[in-house]
């Protein structure tokens, strides 16, 4: 029986309030999920085991962490690279690229995600690959530069509460990243971010200068659809002064 326009219609509003019911409890058990973080935790991605200490953003019950290192390969990170895991929480991104680089630094503003991830690099026994920072974006990396940039920044713009809650909201963090990245990239290096449709920042994407961005994976989980962005500083800036 063919289905008229009128029954489509119908059929597409009743899944958009379904979708939108679905979305609200699910954002719900999120909140929930970051504020229940007063324990120890053992998370599993691909069958590797990550450690996720109490105050530290769990990237794997919050899928974005997940999400990000489970996109990396040897095509995104080349063999002997040398990554900078941004905010890098319980550092799954940083385990995950180790496969390929030679160097991962894995940097948050948090000292507990700093020793969180110090943790999983020496229970992966990557310690001689994986060194850790504390600082807020790349203040703790100075002028060095990267192959690989990996950032799964706060989604909400709000002040955050404390060091743990900056994982989550920031007013600007996002702004400054994208301002900041060309000085902390190699020519022919790439950032590789990962955004949820669910923030309020993703629209800085397109007015940002110098830069070439394009998505490369993207995945709808009903109450939001998170997108992995590669960035680039655009080739006609290569050679121009970042800091102008």
């Amino acid at each position: 029986m063919a289905v008229t326009s009128q029954q489509s219609t119908v059929n597409s509003g009743q899944w958009t309030v379904a979708r939108e019911i679905y979305r609200m409890g699910l954002r719900a058990w999120i909140r929930f999920a970051v504020r229940d973080h007063d324990r120890l935790r053992v998370e599993k991605v691909d069958g590797t085991e990550i450690v996720v200490l109490p105050s530290v953003f769990n990237g794997v019950r919050l899928r974005t962490g997940a999400f990000l290192a489970q996109t990396l390969n040897a095509t995104l990170v080349p063999a002997g690279a040398r990554v900078l895991d941004l905010g890098a929480g319980s550092g799954i991104g940083a385990i995950f690229a180790a496969r390929w680089a030679a160097r991962v630094v894995a940097s948050d503003i948090n000292p507990e995600a700093a020793r969180c991830a110090r943790i999983n690099a020496l229970a992966h026994h990557l310690e001689h690959k994986i060194e850790t920072r504390i600082g807020d974006l790349f203040a703790p990396v100075g002028e060095e530069r990267f192959d690989v940039i990996l950032f799964n920044p706060p989604f909400y713009r709000a002040r955050p509460r404390d060091l743990a809650d900056a994982a989550w909201r920031s007013p600007d963090a996002f702004e400054r990243f994208l301002r900041e990245l060309p000085l902390h990239l190699n020519d022919t290096g790439r950032a590789l971010v990962v955004l949820s449709s669910d923030g309020d920042i993703a629209q800085e994407l397109a007015a940002a200068k110098r830069l070439s961005v394009r998505a490369i994976r993207q995945s709808d989980l009903i109450n939001e659809i998170l997108t992995v962005y590669e960035i680039r500083v655009a080739q006609e800036n290569l050679s121009a002064n970042p800091r102008e």
